[in-house]
């Protein structure tokens, strides 16, 4: 269910932990006035939204609009990978939800491999003990079982790049 503005600007204001007062400082409009269009009473003018927004520090769109992310509008540059994206909000949830795992796979694997930087003359095999290794040391709360999945999909996005390049 939408929110409306008011409730949109409560709830970020309570996430933020500012009171109406504190909130009055960072953006100049008025707490009496915040708590009218907190309730609904009033509807802020353009600029007031603005100074609202920049008190919040958040994007006026996410007050404005729904589905729009809290910094603003998103936008990809990439214009192939943008029409991608609109293709696959047409596909059912199960299509949307493999896709998702996928590329939750790949940012791990290009996490990983930023995180660490191999020695040219190690072997990929190497590497990935190397990686399962730091990677059991530091996941406290996985199980092996959840590790090993994370490792399969990891490998398995690799070999799906090395296939196509």
């Amino acid at each position: 269910m939408a929110l409306s503005l008011g409730e949109k600007i409560r709830l970020i204001r309570q996430e933020k932990g500012l009171s109406q007062i504190l909130l009055e400082k960072k953006s100049g409009v008025n707490s009496k006035l915040l708590s009218k269009y907190e309730n609904g009473r009033i509807i802020p003018t353009a600029d007031t939204l603005r100074k609202i927004a920049e008190g919040l520090e958040i994007s006026a769109d996410y007050l404005i609009f729904d589905n729009v992310p809290k910094d603003g509008l998103s936008q990809i540059i990439d214009l192939d990978l943008f029409e991608k994206f609109k293709e696959v909000e047409r596909m059912d949830m199960e299509s949307k939800n493999m896709i998702k795992r996928l590329i939750e796979a790949v940012i791990i694997k290009n996490k990983v491999q930023e995180v660490i930087k191999p020695k040219k003359e190690d072997t990929w095999e190497a590497r990935m003990k190397d990686t399962l290794s730091k990677l059991r040391k530091r996941a406290k709360g996985y199980t092996e079982e959840d590790i090993m999945q994370i490792v399969d999909d990891a490998v398995r996005a690799v070999r799906l790049e090395e296939q196509k390049a």
